[in-house]
């Protein structure tokens, strides 16, 4: 049984796709929104919604005029994918609605995986805390055709050593949503 993401996580690999592509035109002055949507196959109407969020958290700033448009707020290796993240993120917390719907009659049992929900996004976090765009935009530019993730020792210390390995038990309780110094700090330690 395959399990649908897209809704979940679609949003959130659309606005790390934008700020990197954003980060990477920049360079040259302020990009004009009509490029990264051309660029991404993205609709002005999306990027709008997405583009006001990210101004609305500080990540990005807009000039007016006609040499204007967007760019970073700050310098991409200040900004983790975390962050533009939680800036898309306007979802609500469907864990604390649905748990307390599972307390009466046949879903009585069904809260009992909330703590591995939390868990899950604590991890999520703590690992998307650890990486900046420009830890991306440095992969992007050595051609590594693996898994990002991997190539980044501070962030590697988080993840299983193979992919389908099961991460140590008390995994969970070391990483927390962070910022990188803490993440390339539990590294070190785990060296």
């Amino acid at each position: 049984m395959e399990v649908a993401t897209r809704g979940r996580f679609e949003r959130d690999r659309m606005a790390v796709a934008v700020m990197v592509d954003l980060m990477l035109l920049s360079r040259r002055g302020p990009v004009p929104q009509e490029n990264i949507g051309r660029r991404l196959r993205l609709s002005s109407y999306a990027l709008e919604v997405l583009f006001t969020q990210l101004r609305r958290h500080k990540l990005v700033r807009f000039t007016r005029g006609r040499e204007g448009g967007y760019a970073l707020a700050r310098r991409a290796d200040e900004i983790t994918v975390a962050q533009v993240v939680q800036c898309v993120k306007e979802r609500p917390d469907r864990r604390s609605t649905f748990c307390a719907e599972a307390r009466v009659g046949d879903n009585a049992g069904k809260c009992l995986t909330q703590e591995l929900w939390a868990g899950l996004d604590e991890v999520m976090q703590g690992v998307l805390g650890a990486v900046t765009l420009q830890d991306l935009a440095d992969t992007h530019r050595q051609g590594q055709a693996t898994n990002p993730l991997l190539d980044m020792p501070h962030v590697a210390a988080l993840l299983p050593a193979r992919p389908g390995t099961p991460l140590p038990l008390g995994a969970l309780s070391q990483v927390r949503p962070a910022a990188r110094s803490e993440s390339v700090a539990l590294s070190e330690s785990a060296a």
